[in-house]
């Protein structure tokens, strides 16, 4: 069977739709986060509106400012559970996918194209939003999704000039006016003469 649908999605309903789909796909982190936030938040109000009993009971053992140093803890401990919280999300997020896999990447008159075994994706020529230069490739992106080439993908340094005067080249008013300061010193060098 086959089917094709046409349908737009405007850009409040993709905000919606990212909170909404990162909710249900990652429910365990979804809940610990908001765990962490209400945790910090009640700590905080109990030492502001504990204060002074706090301070009076570490008194009583020679500990000063404390109710300053309980803040200072439930910093520490809220920065820690960021960090491990981080460290969870990015462990589901690699367990859905493949992320050291071979991409190759195709250039042909419609835009360019990333395939890998498990994805494919067309960056139509006027899709693309911008070009940047890295330290180790070039980025093309459409939107909020970047694409990387590195540089060892080409087979010389003047392979990859080709590539970058071609994309921005193709790039659409919008499009190259963000990538110009980006790339311009690219555009400018000169291709080195065969030996």
């Amino acid at each position: 069977m086959q089917r094709e649908l046409t349908y737009q999605l405007p850009f409040k309903r993709l905000t919606r739709l990212s909170r909404a789909a990162s909710r249900k796909a990652y429910p365990k982190l979804w809940w610990l986060t908001w765990v962490w936030v209400a945790s910090a938040l009640a700590a905080v109000f109990l030492i502001t509106f504990f204060a002074d009993a706090i301070q009076d009971r570490l008194d009583a053992v020679g500990i000063p400012f404390g109710p300053i140093l309980l803040f200072v803890v439930v910093a520490a401990v809220s920065l820690g559970v960021a960090y491990l919280l981080r460290r969870l999300r990015i462990a589901e997020v690699k367990s859905r996918a493949t992320f050291n896999t071979t991409i190759t990447m195709k250039q042909d008159e419609g835009g360019l194209r990333f395939i890998t075994e498990e994805i494919e994706h067309y960056l139509k020529w006027r899709g693309l939003s911008q070009m940047l230069l890295d330290r180790d490739g070039v980025i093309v992106s459409h939107g909020n999704l970047f694409f990387l080439i590195p540089d060892s993908a080409f087979v010389s340094p003047d392979d990859r000039l080709a590539f970058i005067r071609e994309v921005y080249d193709r790039l659409g008013e919008r499009a190259r006016s963000i990538s110009e300061r980006h790339v311009a010193a690219a555009l400018t060098q000169a291709t080195s003469a065969p030996a």
